[in-house]
Formats: structure tokens, C-alpha cells, sequence
């Protein structure tokens, strides 16, 4: 995916002194927005003025590979399911193909967001996995790129109707 990062971005990153932060929109029946920053952000990277709040249920973000081939990618993106908010959503909502949008933007020394945080990962929810611990729960999301559905296998059955032969996608 070509970024154009713009001024106050390319500044930012020059000085040395980088902190990033991620701004994670879930859009489950009732959307989600929340970042790993330790206070609440607001950003208006989706077109509308949209707060992140701190969370510390964000566990982490996979690292993923951007290819300039046309290939399905995935990122896993873990919370902690502790107060069982995402334990709840992920078991009674139909999460699988709801949108994730990851961006990443950037504080500068007055811990204010520099303007224009970049879309790091777009995708949506091809699976969920819950981990209960004695202590603890945990929520993976596997969020893969648009491309998935292309990699996805067509069915093509033959069937005759009135001695007639037709192919059905299914």
C-alpha cells in the first residue's frame, strides 16, 4: 500500500525522539474505538471527528509484510478479554467480517496526536480465538486484507434440468 505521510509526519519521524500510537476501529454492532496511547486521542482519520479511548485491553498488533503483489495478508490483533466485554461481543455478534481500520499516528512532546495519523491495516474479522487462563482471557482477532475473498475457492457443479446441462456457482 503506497502511504504519503504528510509534513508534520515526516518532521516528527526526523527528530528521534518517535511516539507512536495506534488508533483501532472494531466495527462490531456497536463500533469500537480505542487506542494503546494512556489517554483518550481524538482523530479525525476516518473523515469525522472520532475519540480513541485508552485501553489497556489492546495486548498487541502482529507485525505484518506489505507486498506489492496482489496477496491475501493478515494481522492478529490480541485483547484482553478481563472484564469480558470482548469475551461477550465475540460470542453473541456475528464478528466475522465486521472492519478493523489500524492506524498508526504519532505523539510530539506535548503528547499531542500530530495531525493526519496513516492507515496502517484495513481488513476485516475472518476468525476469532478465546484463551481463558486461571487469571486472565484473551481475544485474538485474525483480520485479513480484501484480498482474501479472491483466494477463496469457487465450487462449480454441473446439473441437468430438462435435459438440459447448467454450471451453478456455489
Amino acid at each position: 500500500m503506497t502511504r504519503s505521510l504528510t509534513t508534520a509526519v515526516k518532521n516528527e519521524l526526523a527528530t528521534n525522539d518517535i511516539r507512536p500510537v495506534h488508533l483501532i476501529t472494531i466495527s462490531f454492532g456497536t463500533p469500537v474505538n480505542i487506542t494503546d496511547c494512556s489517554f483518550p486521542l481524538t482523530s479525525s482519520v476516518s473523515g469525522s471527528s472520532v475519540t480513541y479511548s485508552a485501553s489497556d485491553f489492546i495486548l498487541g498488533i502482529s507485525n505484518h509484510t506489505e507486498e506489492t503483489d496482489i496477496t491475501k495478508s493478515s494481522v492478529s490483533l490480541n485483547l484482553s478479554g478481563a472484564d469480558q466485554t470482548f469475551i461477550s461481543t465475540v460470542l453473541n455478534e456475528n464478528v466475522v467480517n465486521d472492519n478493523v481500520d489500524i492506524f498508526r499516528g504519532f505523539l510530539n512532546d506535548s503528547n499531542a496526536l500530530i495531525a493526519d495519523p496513516f492507515l496502517l491495516y484495513k481488513g476485516k474479522i475472518e476468525s476469532f480465538e478465546i484463551q481463558e487462563g486461571e487469571k486472565d482471557s484473551t481475544v485474538g482477532l485474525s483480520i485479513v486484507s480484501h484480498w482474501a475473498d479472491f483466494e477463496k475457492k469457487m465450487v462449480v457443479k454441473q446439473i441437468t434440468h430438462h435435459n438440459k446441462d447448467f454450471l451453478v456457482q456455489m
